[in-house]
């Protein structure tokens, strides 16, 4: 079982009915906002490892959610969802810091596995950050390039897309 704390903010209730229930038969501890303002309220109150958040959404939207909740990847990673997608959006959201992007209509094992990757990478950060005794970590950047991708990385938010987008190029 996964445990992980996952907030779902999804304004279409029987979408957000259904992640709940499917993720959380997978192992997740799942809170349910169907508004931006309300998942900016729970964000505040308590500790989410992940966020998955519709882009779209009355109250305020995923952009904000995403900026409230991207302080501290090792903290909390973000993972936005829109029915209205495309490069630029999805490029424009891991420049903004999210660790994933996902177009609707999407599958659902497509879900699990994106924040199982989200998870497992939340787990790697955090294991760096305690073998390296760094109590805070500047950005993703410092933590995984790889030898052969040094020097083809300008900023952290190159890093954040090569990660999003290399598994889709078969790289």
């Amino acid at each position: 079982m996964n445990g992980a704390r996952l907030l779902i903010a999804e304004d279409d209730e029987a979408l957000a009915a259904l992640l709940e229930e499917y993720l959380s038969e997978n192992g997740y501890d799942i809170t349910l906002c169907h508004r931006g303002d309300d998942a900016l309220e729970k964000i505040n109150q308590e500790h989410f490892d992940i966020v998955l958040t519709d882009i779209v959404m009355p109250g305020a939207d995923g952009l904000t959610v995403l900026a409230a909740a991207n302080k501290d990847p090792i903290t909390t990673l973000v993972v936005l969802m829109t029915g209205y997608s495309g490069i630029e959006d999805a490029l424009h959201a891991v420049e903004q810091g999210a660790y994933d992007f996902v177009s609707k209509p999407f599958q659902l094992p497509e879900i699990r596995v994106r924040l199982n990757n989200a998870t497992r990478y939340q787990a790697l950060l955090r294991r760096f950050q305690s073998l390296s005794g760094d109590s805070e970590l500047d950005s993703t950047s410092d933590v995984f390039i790889p030898l052969q991708m040094q020097g083809m990385v300008n900023n952290p938010s190159d890093v954040v897309a090569m990660r999003a987008y290399a598994r889709r190029g078969g790289r």
